[in-house]
């Protein structure tokens, strides 16, 4: 009798179960996709933060050296924070989906290909694709065409896009860090 118990219980479990992991038939899988990516850009930020009182402060200062001594700390403050961080913590396979789908009708027609001309002549070469790598020195940040960044999630002033090739990176821009990527982001 226990044993029969016990296995309704579990069967019981299960189908609960199932049913709280199965979507929500109301929801839009794009609004859902775009919630869920600034809810990972919104954790990013919280590690950040911690690891920001970690780092020492930067100070208002116009000398370089020591501005680079602080975005190397909080960048290093980050990465500690985030050992394991690996590539789609933050783009996942759905969101890249949504990102794409976003992107592609800005991408066509003649504004689609001022966007691609501009994203072509501005592309510097040799950043590495690669999470928590620092965005190297001497490259240019290549500009975002405005008709993207309308159609793409709004992101605080701690992170922002940009486009190397047809590939998307998320930018921390106090620590200098490849926070995540997606590749193939512009077809």
């Amino acid at each position: 009798m226990r044993a029969l118990v016990a296995f309704i219980l579990l069967a019981t479990t299960s189908v609960a179960a199932q049913e709280a992991r199965r979507p929500d038939q109301n929801v839009n899988p794009t609004a859902a996709n775009l919630a869920d990516f600034k809810m990972r850009v919104d954790e990013y930020l919280s590690v950040r933060k911690k690891a920001k009182g970690d780092a020492p402060p930067l100070k208002q200062t116009p000398d370089p050296a020591e501005i680079r001594v602080a975005t190397e700390a909080l960048a290093t403050a980050v990465r500690a924070a985030r050992p394991d961080a690996r590539q789609g913590d933050i783009f996942t396979p759905e969101i890249q989906m949504t990102f794409r789908h976003l992107l592609s009708p800005e991408l066509k027609g003649q504004e689609g290909q001022h966007a691609k001309k501009v994203l072509k002549d501005d592309a510097p070469i040799g950043v590495p694709l690669k999470v928590n790598a620092k965005y190297p020195d001497g490259k240019s940040f290549p500009t975002v065409p405005a008709n993207l960044l309308l159609n793409l999630p709004k992101l605080p002033s701690e992170v922002e896009y940009r486009i190397i090739g047809k590939n998307l990176i998320l930018r921390d821009t106090g620590a200098d860090l490849i926070v995540d990527f997606m590749l193939d982001a512009i077809k």
